[in-house]
């Protein structure tokens, strides 16, 4: 909803576009706000990753998000988009989008994205090896009997123990669904994650960083798992893209919404000047 310069939302890997309404909320009665649920999360989409080692190819989402931002252009009216906000994985799409579509973004804000040089995994059989984040995330709980108990037991892993209470409500209620038998379940299926996690690695935008023409901040978690010095190496190759730090994991954007809100303000504010 909302009016004024249209702000892109694209959420982390095993997220969805839910995720962001702590922050859409307050932005939206001054700009026009879209979040996008990437294909197998939230109400997209689900393809069965099976062996099919293209379904899940950062290639095919960066495909994806290809075709919906130019969906939202057509059906908004809007010939830019004057912010793209990506956290991790959908911070690495919306660079990728950025440089393949150099007319389509004014700036871009990246929350710890992921990116990585490309990887090179000899497939097995046919399929590329699983890394130990991947097999983490097949292990995962993902079913449970009621809203209460699925809200409890993540709240008491370290993984969402820093959720705002909103965040985690809104990743319970909108990103699980309900079964047949009356259980929940994860909207992006474990094994949907963790192809996603195998597949990481698959996009070289460090070679082609110094296409983005968009203004880029990137918004380097503290307390997260990613170099400093590697953003500031990538960031030097874009003739306007530097790192901005913020004191928190990797998941800032669902345990302290208020630093992103505050970065965004600062930005759509010089978009308001332009």
């Amino acid at each position: 909803g909302g009016e004024g310069p249209l702000v892109v939302l694209l959420h982390a890997n095993g997220f969805g576009a839910a995720t962001w309404a702590p922050i859409a909320s307050v932005l939206r009665d001054r700009y026009r706000v879209v979040a996008l649920d990437a294909r197998g999360h939230g109400d997209s989409t689900s393809v069965p990753p099976g062996d099919d080692l293209e379904a899940y190819a950062w290639t095919t989402l960066a495909a994806d998000l290809d075709r919906a931002l130019e969906g939202v252009l057509a059906q908004t009216g809007y010939d830019r988009i004057d912010l793209a906000v990506g956290h991790s994985m959908g911070g690495a799409l919306a660079a990728c989008n950025a440089i393949e579509r150099p007319k389509r973004f004014a700036r871009l804000l990246l929350c710890d994205p992921v990116l990585l040089p490309p990887v090179e995994r000899p497939s097995v059989d046919g399929r590329r090896p699983s890394n130990p984040l991947s097999e983490s995330t097949r292990k995962r709980r993902d079913r449970f009997p009621s809203a209460a108990e699925a809200y409890a037991h993540c709240r008491s892993r370290a993984l969402y123990a820093a959720f705002t209470s909103e965040a985690l409500a809104l990743y319970v209620g909108l990103g699980m669904r309900e079964l047949a038998t009356g259980e929940l379940a994860l909207k992006c299926d474990r094994n949907v994650e963790a192809a996603i996690f195998d597949n990481g690695g698959s996009l070289d935008l460090m070679a082609s960083f110094a296409g983005l023409e968009a203004e880029v901040v990137i918004l380097h978690a503290g307390r997260g798992n990613f170099s400093r010095p590697y953003y500031e190496a990538i960031a030097a190759r874009a003739p306007k893209a530097r790192v901005e730090g913020v004191d928190g994991s990797h998941l800032f954007p669902m345990e302290e919404p208020g630093l992103v809100i505050d970065w965004i303000e600062r930005l759509l504010r010089r978009s308001d000047k332009d």
